[in-house]
């Protein structure tokens, strides 16, 4: 469940599949209910497909859409491994970025979390693709927090993502009982919370 400035605005529904021998696919889908949905009409989708290889999350392709009516929006990234190289797209903005081992894209990032968590090795900050740009975020281990859920009381551990220099951080809470999986995420500005996403229900 989504909410905003502590109101349900809409629902998120992320998928994780493989498609082939260490191979994943990652899909997430934002949709306004009830009376957010008369009030602001659109939806962000994303997709991402990667693989597991020595020992980490590779990126392949990402593709974010959004359409609201302030904001119409298509970001497109290509990782090219072979040639070191990051082909972006944000609608009609291009460019080249170099790629090197760990960079990710944004939906990728909540499985490279899940996968370093599980080993016990959470790095000080993430190299991310960001529309057309390369950014650093900021990761910092808060320690555990035990949640009341719609899954019941879990015990998880708190990570925030900043990047340098802004207001905005993002914090994730990761339940070890679900294999690290993201329970609840929120995010901050000026210390005044503006998002919040909250677990209502697992499938696998």
């Amino acid at each position: 469940e989504v909410y905003g400035s502590g109101f349900s605005i809409g629902d998120a529904v992320m998928t994780l599949t493989t498609t082939g021998l260490n191979q994943y696919q990652m899909s997430s889908e934002v949709r306004p209910n009830g009376l957010a949905a008369l009030l602001v009409s659109g939806q962000i989708d994303e997709k991402a497909n990667g693989e597991i290889r020595d020992g980490t999350v590779r990126p392949i392709r990402y593709e974010r859409r959004v359409e609201t009516p302030k904001k119409k929006q298509t970001v497109q990234l290509r990782f090219d491994w072979s040639a070191n190289q990051i082909q972006a797209r944000d609608n009609q903005e291009q460019a080249n970025l170099p790629l090197s081992p760990g960079v990710v894209d944004p939906l990728s990032l909540n499985l490279r979390v899940m996968w370093d968590l599980q080993r016990g090795r959470i790095p000080e900050q993430y190299a991310l693709v960001d529309d057309t740009e390369l950014k650093a975020y900021q990761i910092k281990n808060e320690g555990e927090e035990d949640l009341d859920t719609s899954l019941g009381k879990l015990r998880t551990v708190r990570i925030s993502q900043s990047k340098p220099g802004k207001t905005r951080v993002t914090t994730f809470w990761f339940a070890p009982d679900l294999h690290y999986l993201p329970v609840r995420v929120a995010q901050k500005k000026n210390g005044k919370e503006v998002l919040r996403m909250e677990i209502r229900a697992v499938e696998r």
